[in-house]
């Protein structure tokens, strides 16, 4: 048996001298509560012997604090079977009890048989006391007994449970803040070489640290534009391997990246931009910038927008800016063919430049190959550009990708 702290010893003194039941109108029930108050640290080591028997799991309590709360327990239920005013260090026990239980992780479930037991450990005390001449009290009030203790219970859950939604709250908000350290620059480091280039690792090394991830881990990362936010939040929600955040009306979610089950094979419901095999932590934010690249330049059709499939667009818009009109003969070349003819042209196109191979385009568009011949050559014609030589292929397909068949334009 564990001893009493110097401060528990003092506690239990003092209610002690404050245990001292008015006449009542009960006198049995009083008397009885009485000698059971004067056994109790009988009562606190069959909790003791019970209590050996429930795991807490991975929680850590240390064993001095199991006794105290045992202790503690004990005394209140015979306050308040008593009839009696809580002394000022019991009055607010549950919600200690139960803050303190959530904060070392406890789960609920078998913090709730623990303390069904104290009905077990008060009603033998009970009979203890009471003999066989006192059966037909107790009976007469195993209700007040239960409803003693299933109070103690209803108010550990309402706190235990506030005490759990702090604790998350809390969490997250230090997650944020530290993704928050993350995306918008490491700290500032005024020396110049070799020892900013260590406190920026340093820096790295404690947020993986807080984030619970190695620094060296290799990452995977999805951008989420406006439009999608709620939505792709309420999925990620539960998802404790996912880290998300939120800025400037975009969404970026990042997570350690694990073969054979990314994001690219078991893709997300939504559209999004994806950056793959991102070595190291310090990578993540402008992983995370060209994501959204990619979820703002998405094709219609696309859900998960990769480098991939989505390059030949943003060199497009690129070439646009710098070079105005350079793909404007292409597509008054494509809106001088008829509907059908474009269509045509465009398909093989985008097959051919996908495959490089004469064969698997012309399964794909269910021809002979000398018909997916015959297009590749109509299509050097029309626009000037040859297809199956490799320079020519890149700048046809670059502003063949901006071209919009229904506005006819690109």
């Amino acid at each position: 048996m564990v001893p009493h702290s110097s401060a528990s010893a003092g506690s239990l003194s003092a209610r002690s001298r404050v245990f001292n039941p008015p006449p009542s109108t009960e006198p049995e029930w009083t008397g009885l509560i009485e000698r059971l108050w004067k056994e109790r640290g009988l009562l606190v080591a069959d909790f003791l012997e019970r209590f050996a028997d429930i795991s807490y799991g991975q929680a850590l309590v240390p064993k001095e604090d199991v006794y105290r709360t045992a202790e503690d327990t004990m005394d209140l239920f015979l306050f308040q079977m008593a009839g009696l005013k809580l002394p000022p260090d019991l009055q607010n026990l549950p919600r200690d009890v139960a803050r303190r239980r959530a904060s070392q992780g406890v789960p609920l479930d078998a913090f709730l048989e623990a303390i069904r037991n104290d009905f077990r450990v008060l009603w033998k005390g009970l009979e203890r006391v009471a003999g066989d001449s006192g059966i037909a009290l107790l009976v007469a009030n195993m209700t007040r007994v239960l409803d003693t203790v299933e109070g103690y219970v209803s108010s550990i859950q309402q706190a235990y449970a506030e005490e759990e939604a702090r604790l998350t709250r809390n969490k997250q908000l230090y997650r944020q803040r530290i993704l928050s350290r993350l995306f918008n620059g490491m700290g500032s480091t005024s020396d110049a070489g070799i020892n900013s280039d260590a406190a920026a690792a340093a820096e790295v090394q404690d947020m993986a640290a807080a984030l619970g991830v190695q620094a060296t881990d290799t990452f995977e990362v999805l951008g989420v534009a406006a439009g999608n936010i709620a939505q792709v939040q309420r999925q990620f929600e539960s998802d404790s391997r996912a880290f998300l955040y939120e800025h400037a009306g975009a969404l970026y979610i990042f997570r350690k990246q694990r073969k054979g089950r990314t994001w690219r094979e078991a893709g997300p419901d939504f559209p999004a931009g994806y950056v793959p095999d991102v070595r190291g932590l310090a990578g993540v934010p402008s992983a995370a910038t060209a994501a959204l690249v990619l979820a703002n330049q998405r094709g219609s059709g696309v859900e998960l927008a990769t480098v991939e499939n989505t390059w030949m667009a943003i060199a497009s818009a690129l070439l646009e800016q710098t070079l105005p009109g350079f793909s404007t003969h292409v597509a008054e070349a494509l809106n001088q063919c008829t509907p059908h003819e474009r269509q045509r042209l465009l398909q093989v196109a985008r097959i051919y430049g996908r495959t490089g191979s004469i064969k698997e385009t012309s399964e794909e568009l269910y021809c002979h190959r000398n018909t997916t011949v015959n297009r590749l050559h109509s299509l050097q014609q029309v626009i000037g550009l040859d297809l199956t030589i490799p320079a020519e292929a890149a700048l046809a397909l670059v502003a063949l990708s901006g071209y919009d068949e229904k506005s006819e334009t690109l």
